[in-house]
Parts: structure tokens; sequence; C-alpha cells
């Protein structure tokens, strides 16, 4: 009669398996990214070579290697080749966190408007918490910003220089979450909008209105600023609703995030 298999023996399913594996890639990428901000590590400086990480963490070299991979997708570090090569910090950028917000949103169907109605609700605190918390640096930045806003606003800059306003009102504001948010969204918008343009009469509209907002957040005026940011976002929306009715319905889509500017 037939021996049934032992339990102990039985080799493990392949897909569990490899779900096992990859769990432990990430809880060991965790570990790594804890390692680097206990050692103080930051941007340029190198992790140890492999065989020392297998040592320090006791994991399989396979296990090491997919951990680093992840880690590299997320923009912590960056794996150089050839001899002396290895893993090298790197600080994770706007477009990093672009990239995994716009994966998420594409399987959540959403649709430009809905970024619009974002911005639409995020925007006004941002400029009243600019008003509040700009620094002489982040005034100077606005005021060079809108003064290159003027001397393009018959270029094909003036949307990119536009946006870049907006960032830095978003940095501005004392609170990097808003700062990124801000940044990630114009990361996601802008390849969703190419081609649109705006009419020179929009142009002077958005000028006017974001003077108000600079002249507002100038005088520490926070009620002030926050009403103009209001106005001016309310307008852009609803003139490119006027304008063309089928971009507000545009799918997000992950790419949108990892195109050029």
């Amino acid at each position: 009669m037939k021996s049934s298999p032992s339990p102990v023996l039985a080799a493990e399913p392949a897909a569990n398996f490899g779900q096992t594996k990859a769990k432990r890639a990430l809880v060991l990428a965790r570990e790594i990214v804890d390692d680097i901000e206990s050692n103080a590590q930051g941007p340029g400086d190198r992790l140890p070579h492999e065989d020392a990480m297998l040592a320090r963490y006791d994991v399989a070299r396979a296990t090491l290697r997919e951990a680093l991979r992840f880690l590299e997708l997320q923009g912590v570090i960056h794996l150089t080749q050839g001899r002396g090569g290895g893993p090298v910090i790197t600080r994770p950028q706007t477009a990093d966190f672009a990239s995994s917000m716009a994966l998420i949103l594409q399987f959540m169907d959403t649709d430009l408007r809905a970024l619009l109605e974002l911005r639409e609700a995020i925007a006004p605190t941002v400029a009243a918490r600019a008003a509040e918390m700009a620094t002489v640096a982040d005034l100077a930045a606005l005021e060079a910003c809108l003064a290159r806003l003027e001397r393009e606003r018959d270029g094909p800059e003036f949307e990119e220089t536009n946006r870049r306003f907006h960032d830095l009102l978003g940095w501005a504001s004392g609170n990097s979450t808003f700062g990124l948010l801000v940044s990630a969204l114009h990361l996601l918008t802008r390849s969703m909008s190419e081609g649109l343009g705006y009419s020179a009469q929009e142009r002077e509209t958005q000028l006017r209105c974001l003077g108000r907002v600079l002249q507002a957040v100038r005088m520490r005026d926070a009620v002030g600023a926050r009403r103009q940011m209001e106005r001016l976002t309310d307008g852009s929306t609803q003139y490119l609703a006027e304008r063309s009715p089928a971009l507000l319905a545009q799918k997000v889509r992950w790419g949108n995030a990892n195109r050029e500017a």
C-alpha cells in the first residue's frame, strides 16, 4: 500500500511560494529604509555591498535583489553597474509619488474632472497657508515666476510657467504635503491637457488673478488669498468645461505621470 506524502516534505504550491518571496522582499525593503533613516544616510551615500547585506539581513540573494529593485522603482536608491557599483541612496521625487498615484487612479477609473475638483478643494487653502507661512525666499520666487509669466503671456511656455507658480505656492505653504500633492497633480494633468492652450483673454484673466493672489500673500492676507484663488480655480475649470467638455472626461492613465515635461 502506498503511503501518503509527508506533510513536512510536501512541496509548497508555486503560487504561494511566489507570494511568500514577494512578502519577504517587501519586509526587507522596509528594514533597509529604516536602517537608512536610523543611520542618518542621505542622497549619494552607498549601501553596503551585496555580501555584507546578505549577512546583515540573513536573507537569500534573490530576496535581497528583489527588495533592492523595489526600492529603485520607488526612487529610494539607484543601482549602479560595473566595478565598485551597487545601491546608491537617492531622494524620492514628486514624479515617483505621481506615478504611484496615477496607477491607483487608473484602476479607480478617475477622470480629469475629478482631479480639477481636487484642485479646487485644496488650492484656496494652499494660498491661504502661503499667506501665513511664506518666507522672504518664497515671495521672491513667486514674484520672479509671475514676472516671467507676464513676459510669456503670448508664448508657448505660459501654461508650464503657470503651473510652476502654483507649485511654488504649494511649497510656500509651510506644509510639504501640500507642495507634493499640488506638484503631483500638475504632473498628472500636464499631458492630459496638451495642445489645449488658453485664449489670449483667458491668459489675461489668469495673470490678473495670480497677481491678486500674490498681493494677498505679500500682505499676509490669508482670507484674501483664499478668496482670490477660489475665483481663479472656479473660473479656470469653467473655461476648460466650455472650451473642451470632452477633455474633462479623459481618464487618468499611469503613463500620464511618466511623460517628459
